[in-house]
């Protein structure tokens, strides 16, 4: 009997081993179980993702190595007029677009005009133009009275308003400059808060020219299909709204957007922290205000502000803007929105059905540590297992984040461009 008890006791203190060594091997496997569920970014050929005319064109080439960082796909453009690097689809889009101005921009020459305008000016201009580097304060205090006009309500932002980093110094808005450079912006089709620094010396380039002397640009420019510089595409409304920017007083863009704003009900401290973000251009800020117009009665518009107050670089403000113009084009082509509500670091939208809307401006999503915690969250938080969730974005999805989200219950829409943004009206 007694040995028995030992022989028990061998048992169980082996078994209790094997029990333990099993539990420690599966403790060590299931982290990489876990993890092999996710996917990292990867590295495409630029070949499986873009048009051979967007891949090539006569003023650039897309490198054919493209990387990813899980939403956008970044890319690298070579270009006689240097390497761009667009960190996302639609970013490429515009860069192709804004090279192809450039080399039109070019054929102008402008020296003989702005010489023979000097000349034709006589001393004066040459020491008004001296004195904007030299004596700025009162060159400045001389002009104001004689564009009075132009900037009549600009008052009014004094010591509100902060010039963003797209803008031209607030001298060469005041002395007539700024209005020379968007007129040349509007009739080449492209924005003139656009960051590619190329394109910004050729609209000043173009700009001083037209301002000394007259350069007649639109008789002496070559056409160039296409419209740049906005996520509105190139459907009629984008035009107008891209001639009103260009053609408008960034001071008096600036008054517009935060009586806008304003009128919505929206606080006033958050619309001034928005509008001063150096980051959101005149240009973003005025689109994330149309499509929040087009949103008007959805509960909590003021959430677009307020996310748009994180921005800390032009890519994320365009992101955040464009999330506005998807949210509208929602509202007006899909379905009315009841309200905007927080996800994560963005929003989400609850139609007048109840359902759950989210909407990325996003090239590819795959399976990442982070697109699963957020889409089980919203999942988990979802008033009940029977409501509708829908994620649209302008790109795609991964196969292994397609077959999860769609096991979640989610309604994935993808390519939704046309449909949110249409270019036709």
């Amino acid at each position: 009997m007694f040995q028995n008890l030992i022989l028990k006791k061998a048992y169980t203190t082996n078994q209790l081993k094997v029990t333990v060594i099993a539990l420690a091997l599966l403790l060590l496997l299931c982290p990489l179980v876990t993890f092999a569920q996710y996917e990292t970014p990867q590295k495409y050929s630029v070949q499986s993702l873009l048009k051979p005319e967007v891949r090539k064109g006569k003023h650039f080439t897309v490198a054919e190595e493209v990387t990813s960082d899980g939403f956008f796909y970044h890319y690298t453009v070579l270009s006689p007029y240097g390497t761009f690097t667009p960190s996302s689809t639609s970013a490429l889009y515009q860069l192709t677009q804004e090279l192809n101005v450039i080399a039109a921009m070019k054929k102008i020459a402008t020296d003989d005009t702005a010489i023979a305008a000097l000349k034709q000016s006589g001393k004066n201009a040459a020491t008004g133009i001296k004195n904007l580097f030299t004596n700025t304060e009162e060159t400045l205090q001389g002009a104001a009275a004689g564009v009075s006009s132009l900037f009549n309500r600009a008052s009014n932002t004094i010591g509100s308003r902060q010039v963003t980093d797209a803008e031209d110094t607030r001298a060469q808005q005041i002395i007539g400059f700024s209005k020379s450079k968007g007129k040349i912006a509007t009739q080449y089709g492209v924005n003139v808060y656009s960051a590619n620094a190329v394109l910004q010396e050729e609209l000043d380039r173009l700009a001083w020219a037209d301002y000394l002397g007259g350069l007649g640009v639109g008789v002496a420019m070559s056409a160039v299909p296409g419209v740049g510089g906005l996520v509105l595409t190139t459907s009629g409304t984008a035009r107008l709204l891209n001639e009103a920017i260009n053609n408008t007083p960034a001071s008096e863009l600036w008054l517009q957007n935060k009586n806008k704003l304003l009128a919505m009900g929206m606080n006033v401290d958050t619309v001034e922290l928005f509008l001063n973000n150096r980051v959101f251009n005149p240009a973003l800020a005025t689109v994330t205000v149309s499509a929040l117009e087009k949103m008007k009665g959805v509960e909590n518009l003021e959430l677009f502000i307020k996310v748009g107050l994180q921005a800390s670089d032009p890519q994320m403000a365009r992101v955040i803007t464009t999330l506005a113009v998807m949210s509208a084009g929602y509202h007006k082509q899909i379905a009315p929105l009841r309200r905007i509500s927080p996800l994560a670091r963005i929003t989400k939208a609850t139609t007048t059905k109840g359902e759950v809307v989210v909407v990325l401006p996003t090239d590819h999503i795959i399976w990442s540590e982070n697109v699963a915690g957020i889409a089980r969250s919203l999942t988990e938080k979802s008033d009940s297992k029977e409501t509708k969730k829908q994620l649209w974005v302008l790109g795609d999805f991964s196969p292994v984040a397609s077959a999860n989200l769609q096991e979640m219950g989610w309604t994935l829409q993808t390519n939704v461009r046309d449909r949110l943004i249409p270019s036709k009206k």
